[in-house]
């Protein structure tokens, strides 16, 4: 499907400067005013960005059943369509690509443009509707399934989960909530998850260990700036928030600042060869940011 379609050619936005509010602990992690550029506009709802090491960006137009792939300093095209409403992506070091298909209640792969269902229930019931995931470097995949909209009235669980797929293809439930967890990070350690609760406004922390058993919950953030979605992890451990903005904070959910883009963020990760590019989904359009830290690059 590469190809048939070519969105916007990219843009410097000098109109939407971005200024980072900053705090002594912020300035001290040399953060500055910077520039936004537009990559993609007019689209329905942009999420699940996520950075290929084949130099690439995959993003979501989620209604639009449609996934899109923008190279740098070059067009960004029609990559994939008929998704089953594709949210969630990642992406690992030798390029596969792992999808959160939401509206078939499924986790995916492609490879070599072959897609592969890996999970489609737990313990013989149907999931709510996968949305975000996140890759760890021992090969398991995590990922938040909570249900919105019209998932609400399909739905099999009593709970809305985050669930461990592992190398081996064994699904287990590393938490079950009756809030609705959404977005999805870990730490550059790989030991700490990061959740985003849009039910109550909160950053969520969770200690992992290698055999995805988590312990010590803790609430690091309560948004007070818009409801939280996505988020992802700079490589000195900051954390990046879709709210109304994107807020910062550190490990101990400490603010740090925000960036402010065109529409509302839905979700964030970081790109490019040197993990200097923040790239930021909104509702109807995608947004490069240049990051004053560098991010967590594919595992």
């Amino acid at each position: 499907m590469e190809g048939m379609t070519r969105l916007v050619v990219h843009a410097w936005l000098p109109f939407f400067a971005v200024y980072l509010l900053l705090s002594p602990s912020a300035s001290a992690q040399d953060f500055s005013r910077t520039e936004i550029m537009e990559i993609a506009r007019d689209l329905r709802y942009t999420d699940g960005p996520a950075w290929s090491p084949s130099g690439f960006l995959l993003f979501a137009d989620v209604p639009n059943n449609r996934l899109f792939k923008h190279i740098p300093s070059g067009p960004t095209n029609l990559l994939r369509d008929n998704t089953a409403a594709a949210s969630g992506l990642a992406v690992d070091k030798s390029g596969r690509v792992f999808v959160a298909e939401s509206a078939a209640r499924r986790i995916v792969k492609i490879e070599n443009d072959k897609e592969q269902v890996l999970v489609k229930d737990f313990e013989g019931k149907a999931f709510n509707s996968p949305n975000d995931l996140v890759l760890r470097r021992n090969g398991d995949l995590l990922f938040t399934d909570p249900a919105f909209g019209s998932a609400t009235q399909q739905r099999e669980l009593d709970f809305h989960g985050v669930f461990r797929l592992s190398a081996k293809g064994e699904v287990t439930a590393i938490k079950r909530s009756q809030t609705r967890l959404n977005g999805i990070a870990l730490s550059p350690d790989d030991n700490t998850l990061y959740l985003t609760d849009t039910d109550r406004r909160l950053l969520l922390a969770i200690d992992i260990n290698n055999r995805g058993e988590a312990r010590n919950e803790r609430e690091l953030a309560r948004m007070e700036d818009g409801i939280p979605t996505g988020v992802c992890v700079d490589t000195k451990g900051n954390i990046y928030v879709a709210a109304n903005r994107i807020l910062i904070y550190d490990k101990a959910g400490k603010p740090l600042g925000s960036y402010s883009t065109p529409g509302k963020p839905t979700n964030c990760t970081f790109g490019e060869t040197d993990g200097m590019a923040l790239f930021v989904t909104t509702g109807t359009g995608v947004y490069r940011i240049q990051s004053a830290v560098p991010g967590l690059l594919p595992r």
